[in-house]
This record gives structure tokens, C-alpha cells and sequence, in this order.
């Protein structure tokens, strides 16, 4: 009896990690829970991993179930795991741009845990970028923002910007999504507008030698979890006669984000296929790698940090569960080195670079 119960449970595990490969090519704004499945494959691939591992003890032929699934999803690893971390090459190619972007989580306005200013700054000095690309980047007029903010505008004050906030007059706050590049700008906008807050799109054409290339700076619908949602998620073990409710206050938020993402990043591929512009893509996606948004919104474009990432990728380093949600994607034709991640501790996210060689 106590076989078929195994057997049942490593069917239900293989027919589970089988619906995480194929979620991203399902849209949560027609089917929402699908989404659940792409945020759970780590822990279904890791649940496939031990039953294999137990069934090759037992010596039981049922291993080859778990052998074959977990085949297939050896090719979504490359995305969460990589082991090819590459360094610019010698002699460095003749055309470069080094990329950094980070949601700054407003430079830690509302959850300040300690002053790291100076290695901030320490950091955009050895990466010396050519174009920024920062969600959440308000001055809210604390007195540890203040002067960061000053030191910043001061920094790259010949920079050429994009700021949503100055875009439009009529359009609600776009909270920071910005664009800095040393090179002119000569073209810029809105990519999409789709949920009508501050989680918007905006581009940049800039003008690199004799090519124009678009930048894109993105910040896909948050979930906008307040302290009781993480209260009820840090305490979800719990018996709690208020907890029915409080979980389905957390799943409608959940369900509204799943939509709206799966509609930015509809609109962001749509743009993205009616330019003649090659594009480099930053941003705070808010969903992992095997998800809907990212593989729409990716395309044909590389992702830096499967170019040239090292060990496990976790960029949101907040209350919920780690997950990489912001990337750096470019034109298919280019290739990218020197990825890295850096932790400040006035985000909940790490800041993203990379260095991409153009032809």
C-alpha cells in the first residue's frame, strides 16, 4: 500500500514540475493560477531531485519518471544557476557599454536600515556606467536621502535623463522610473501605460557612435504587500480564525498582479516588435525567469545574466521569498560580460550590471 503511495505521490510531482516548464506559455490575464506554477519551480524541481534520489536507493525502476521530467527541466536551470561567468575579453572590444540597473526602494525611505551611501557611490565608481536605469528612484526629503540624492544629480550631472515623473503632466507619478546615459538622447517616452499608476515603461533612443539604440527602463505591477500581508505570511503555519481572510486579501492582490503584468508585458512586446531599434531592456520585472512576463517580454533577447552570470540568481532580497526579477536583457547579436550583483542595504533588491559589447 505504501508503494502506491509513493508512486502517486511521484506522479503528482513529475505531472507538477511538467505544468511549471510549460506555465510561461499561458497568460495569467486569461488563467491567473497558472502563474503559481511558475513561481513554484524551484521548490517542485528540488521536490523531483529527492524523489529520484529515493527511488534510485529503493532500486525501483519508477526513477526513470522523475529521471525523464527532470531532463526537460534542465533547461530552465541555465536561468536560476550559472556557472560561465565571463570577464571582458583581451584586447576588449572596440565598442562598449556598461549597464546598471536597480530599483533603489526609494533609497530606503520607509524601512531605513543603515547608512551605505558611501559604497553606493563606491560601486557606481568601479562600474562606471554609460547608462543607468533606476525603478523607485523618488526623493522623498529624508535626511539620509537628501544628500544622496544631491551627491547623485551632482555625480552624473552631464548625464542625459529620462524620468517618467517629467513625461507627462497629466499622467499619476511614474514614483522614479528613470533613464541616465552619457550619450544623447533623441528620442523618449512611454513604452506602455497599461495599469495607470506608478509600475510603467518608459524608453530612451541614444545615439552610440553611428547606431541609435533603445533603451527601456521597466517596473512591472507590484504586489503592494503591506505589514499585515507579510505579518500573515510570516505567520501562515499559524491557526488563525482571521487568516482565511487575510489569505484571500493576500491571493486577490496576488491575482491582480499576475493580470496586470501579463498585460504590461503584452504591450512592452508589441513596442518592442514595431521598433527598428536595437534594444537593451532593464528592470524590475516583480516575476521570475519562469514566468509569463519574462518570456514575453524577453523574446529573442539574451539575458545577462545567463550570458555571463555566476551562481544562483537572486536579486530581490526582501520579506518574501528570493527570486531573480531584475534583469538586464539586450539584442540578441550583442554579447554581454561581467555580470554581478551587488547588495546596498537601503533596498530590498540587489543593484544589476553587466558590460555588452556591440559590433
Amino acid at each position: 500500500m505504501l508503494k502506491y503511495v509513493y508512486i502517486t505521490i511521484s506522479i503528482c510531482s513529475a505531472l507538477g514540475l511538467l505544468c511549471s516548464l510549460i506555465s510561461p506559455y499561458f497568460s495569467p490575464a486569461d488563467f491567473w493560477p497558472v502563474a503559481f506554477l511558475g513561481l513554484a519551480f524551484p521548490i517542485i524541481f528540488i521536490g523531483n531531485v529527492m524523489l529520484l534520489f529515493c527511488w534510485v536507493v529503493l532500486k525501483k525502476k519508477f526513477w526513470i519518471i522523475q529521471a525523464v521530467i527532470l531532463a526537460l527541466a534542465l533547461l530552465k536551470t541555465p536561468a536560476f544557476l550559472q556557472v560561465n561567468a565571463k570577464a571582458l575579453p583581451i584586447p576588449k572590444p572596440a565598442k562598449t557599454l556598461n549597464v546598471v540597473s536597480f530599483n533603489t526602494h526609494f533609497m530606503g525611505a520607509f524601512d531605513f536600515a543603515g547608512d551605505d551611501s558611501a559604497y553606493f557611490f563606491k560601486m557606481l565608481d568601479k562600474l562606471n556606467p554609460d547608462i543607468i536605469c533606476l525603478q523607485e528612484f523618488v526623493n522623498l526629503g529624508g535626511n539620509y536621502e537628501k544628500p544622496m540624492f544631491k551627491r547623485f544629480f551632482n555625480q552624473y550631472k552631464f548625464f542625459n535623463n529620462v524620468n517618467a515623473d517629467a513625461l507627462s503632466t497629466n499622467f499619476p507619478m511614474g514614483f522614479g522610473v528613470c533613464i541616465f546615459t552619457r550619450f544623447p538622447i533623441v528620442n523618449k517616452g512611454f513604452l506602455e501605460l497599461e495599469n495607470q499608476n506608478s509600475n510603467l515603461t518608459v524608453f530612451a533612443d541614444i545615439v552610440v557612435g553611428s547606431d541609435t539604440i533603445r533603451v527601456v527602463n521597466t517596473h512591472l505591477k507590484s504586489i503592494v504587500f503591506d505589514k499585515q500581508d507579510y505579518k500573515t505570511i510570516e505567520t501562515i503555519k499559524e491557526v488563525d480564525e482571521t487568516k482565511p481572510g487575510a489569505m484571500r486579501r493576500i491571493l486577490a492582490k496576488l491575482k491582480y498582479a499576475f493580470k496586470s503584468r501579463a498585460k504590461q508585458a503584452d504591450k512592452i512586446r508589441e513596442r518592442l516588435q514595431s521598433t527598428n531599434h536595437k534594444v537593451i531592456l532593464c528592470g524590475d520585472f516583480n516575476d521570475p525567469p519562469t514566468s509569463y512576463s519574462y518570456l514575453t517580454i524577453k523574446g529573442n533577447m539574451k539575458d545577462a545574466f545567463r550570458e555571463s552570470g555566476k551562481g544562483l540568481s537572486r536579486t530581490y532580497i526582501g520579506k518574501m521569498p528570493s527570486f531573480r526579477i531584475d534583469y538586464i536583457l539586450h539584442d540578441n547579436s550583442w554579447k554581454s560580460y561581467n555580470y554581478e550583483t551587488n547588495t546596498l542595504n537601503f533596498s530590498d533588491h540587489k543593484m544589476v550590471s553587466c558590460t555588452i559589447a556591440l559590433p
